[in-house]
């Protein structure tokens, strides 16, 4: 095969992969709203409920080399001050229908094999967490992605496009 005579390609693949493996570090130790001090360097901050999919579709798009934070909302704990301060542009809610939530919070126990606590997924109760991310959301005036019924790179996408439309 003939070369290409470009200098500088394989440092420039080398680079990429370390990036991506540098990403993919970020996403790992500010997983679950740890390390608040890290959030503003991620590209993409995540926020929503228990069991929304922030922390598998954090690792997908840090997979893709993007530095991703992940950041719970919890039932009667107030969202950390830090949220509010960074650029919204980078902030994306997930939210999901509580039908879909209650089935992946059932199984999530089921696979951990201890009962499920009822008020984890008491219909009611999910319906005013779902409601509650709501109000933060248009707190910070984040954008928001229904997860309800998509694979984890239908989302991905989805955010990839809203953060690099923002970006302009």
């Amino acid at each position: 095969r003939k070369a290409l005579g470009q200098p500088g390609l394989y440092r420039q693949f080398h680079r990429a992969y370390f990036e991506r493996v540098s990403a993919i570090e970020f996403t790992m130790a500010n997983d679950d709203g740890q390390q608040r001090a890290g959030w503003p360097q991620a590209d993409i901050v995540l926020i929503g409920v228990s069991r929304s999919g922030k922390t598998p579709l954090s690792m997908y798009l840090a997979v893709l080399g993007w530095k991703v934070a992940n950041v719970p909302l919890v039932p009667e704990v107030p969202p950390p001050p830090e949220l509010f301060k960074l650029d919204r542009r980078h902030v994306i809610g997930l939210t999901i229908r509580p039908d879909q939530l209650i089935v992946f919070r059932e199984q999530r126990y089921r696979q951990l094999g201890v009962p499920v606590p009822m008020d984890y997924v008491d219909p009611r109760r999910i319906g005013e967490e779902v409601q509650t991310a709501l109000k933060v959301f248009r707190r910070g005036r984040f954008a928001v992605i229904d997860v309800t019924d998509k694979p984890i790179e239908t989302s991905a996408d989805e955010i990839i496009k809203l953060i690099e439309s923002r970006a302009k």
